[in-house]
């Protein structure tokens, strides 16, 4: 392991990449992408950019996946949500391939949603290739599940098979399996999530804020 839970948080710390709510009420909260309130959150857009860091992490899981009983040559691809998983897939796919096995692909849906509904969609090459094909997901923060429910639904309808495994950057849950399938982090570190209503930030005059586009505003030092 190039890194243990420790070194990773560290990494994260050192590029700025993780906020916690210091408990001023002057200052703002999260508003994440499901609607649920939060004091914390891991930005991974800051790490993703660094390629040698993300070799490291792409290792690091490959070495975690075999150690919770995953098998490298069931995986023929790697899929991972837009846009926080993209690379993560690219490179773990490269990682999977250096292995003595046939080259494993990587695939990127796109959050689409539409009436309402939302949903993950494939370009067509991408869909093609899935068919028939044992496919590992990533992500790169785990917060709800959602984004990987919808990334389920989309691999079994374009006739592909997932296996039972998540491997992600952090896992800030606080689950260990989503729909039966294990959950493989570099970081597990729960965060308090609350419904808007019951958001104990909001009731002390804290504005909740999303960290996309905020992310100056949100580590902002009082």
């Amino acid at each position: 392991m190039k890194y243990d839970q420790a070194g990773w948080m560290q990494k994260y710390t050192e590029k700025e990449a993780l906020w916690i709510h210091g408990g001023n009420p002057s200052c703002p909260h999260a508003r994440l992408t499901s609607g649920l309130h939060s004091n914390g959150f891991f930005n991974s857009r800051l790490i993703i950019p660094d390629d040698e860091l993300m070799r490291g992490a792409a290792s690091d899981l490959r070495e975690l996946y075999l150690k919770h009983g995953g098998n490298i040559s069931e995986a023929d691809g790697i899929v991972g949500p837009q846009t926080g998983a993209t690379k993560l897939a690219e490179f773990l796919s490269s990682e999977f391939s250096a292995c003595p096995r046939p080259a494993c692909f990587f695939a990127s849906p796109e959050k689409h949603e539409e009436g309402g509904v939302k949903s993950m969609v494939f370009e067509t090459a991408d869909r093609s290739k899935l068919k028939n094909q044992h496919i590992l997901l990533c992500e790169d923060v785990l917060t709800t599940g959602g984004s990987i429910g919808l990334t389920v639904n989309a691999i079994v309808e374009s006739g592909g098979k997932v296996l039972p495994y998540i491997l992600v950057l952090v896992n800030r849950s606080g689950l260990t399996e989503i729909d039966g399938r294990q959950i493989v982090a570099l970081i597990n570190h729960p965060m308090p999530m609350w419904n808007p209503e019951d958001c104990p930030l909001c009731k002390e005059g804290s504005e909740a804020i999303p960290p996309k586009g905020n992310w100056d505003k949100l580590t902002a030092v009082p």
